[in-house]
């Protein structure tokens, strides 16, 4: 599961899912979607660091120290509440641009739905992670020359920690190379508790594979070889909660 920090854990295809009319809407209202996926999810943000900031029970200060925001996994009911705030977040400019009543109750309905998964969320409680691993930045690619075919090639990388977990893989990077030459993958800007990285390959972005058995050291660079990598699993999406947080039903913005 990816961390809330590494930004919206909604698409535009998950908002479409919920409502197939939903890019016919905002091109007529010249509504920009993916603004309202970076709004709902500042706005959930809010509430997210409201409840952190929350005074912490003396008996677990003793034993667990002050969570932070980037901490925080992304759950399914999470990522649900920040889908409908979304579609909520949509309807509400397309109603006050026409004020169209059709509109105001598509953003009451979606206004409804978003209260219903933050209801469902705070069931659950927050999930969080002791050693979080932000999500990779796409890695540089470069060419290096040896006796193989060249071709298109896609990578991707994820960062490891000392507790054997790996954060969200990078989004894929691409490169072209000429016959004579091998890609090779170099992962940058590195989180100081990362220990190592995964690399991910293939001729596909939807086909890329796990091409190292043990974490590679940071800072080295992977020279990728087709077909001869372990071939294993695809890119994750992150960490899973070590643990997770109760909270209260209160509505923390007025």
């Amino acid at each position: 599961m990816a961390l809330f920090v590494d930004g919206p854990a909604s698409t535009i295809e998950d908002l479409v899912d919920q409502d197939a009319g939903l890019l016919d809407i905002a091109q007529s209202n010249s509504i920009n979607v993916t603004t309202k996926l970076r709004l709902a999810q500042d706005e959930i943000r809010t509430d997210l660091q409201l409840w952190l900031d929350r005074a912490m029970p003396a008996v677990e200060m003793l034993w667990r120290p002050v969570l932070r925001l980037g901490q925080i996994v992304v759950t399914p009911p999470l990522k649900r509440w920040e889908t409908m705030h979304a579609l909520g977040l949509v309807y509400r400019d397309a109603y006050f641009s026409q004020l169209v009543d059709r509109y105001q109750a598509k953003w009451q309905e979606f206004n409804k739905l978003a209260g219903d998964a933050r209801e469902d969320f705070i069931a659950s409680g927050l999930g969080l992670v002791t050693d979080p691993l932000p999500q990779a930045v796409p890695p540089l690619l470069a060419a290096s020359a040896a006796p193989q075919s060249g071709g298109t090639f896609y990578a991707s990388v994820a960062w490891g920690n000392a507790a054997g977990q790996e954060g969200a893989a990078s989004a894929a990077s691409s490169i072209t190379i000429t016959d004579g030459n091998l890609m090779t993958v170099t992962a940058v800007d590195p989180p100081k508790n990362a220990t190592g990285f995964n690399v991910y390959g293939g001729t596909s972005p939807v086909a890329m594979f796990l091409q190292n058995q043990t974490l590679l050291p940071v800072g080295v660079t992977y020279l990728y070889v087709p077909g001869q990598g372990p071939q294993g699993h695809k890119p994750g999406n992150g960490q899973k909660p070590d643990f997770m947080r109760p909270l209260a039903r209160t509505w923390l913005r007025g």
